[in-house]
């Protein structure tokens, strides 16, 4: 997987499935790193790593599964909802901060 990919991946402790399907990629594409045209991978990436590290490792994995479907921060990544996500995640940072 391309670097910000494999990142992210392991930040929200996504299975590969869980990535591919959300980000909708084949598996070639993804381990080739051919994931240019999927912008939100990158802005995603940036977004978790800084998150990370105010929030301890972790911590992120957690958040994401939290709740009930379908108002969990995954279900808005399986609905391609990213600024939803985005502000989610911007709402936790603030909670925690």
């Amino acid at each position: 997987m391309s670097q910000p990919l494999s990142g992210l991946v392991a930040r929200l402790a996504l299975s590969d499935e869980e990535a591919l399907a959300i980000f909708e990629l084949d598996a070639l594409g993804a381990i080739s790193g051919e994931v240019a045209h999927r912008p939100e991978i990158q802005i995603l990436d940036v977004l978790t790593a800084e998150a990370a590290e105010l929030l301890g490792e972790g911590a992120l994995a957690s958040w994401v599964r939290a709740g009930q479907p379908p108002a969990r921060p995954i279900d808005l990544l399986a609905a391609g909802e990213f600024g939803r996500f985005e502000d989610a995640l911007a709402r936790r940072v603030d909670e925690v901060g």
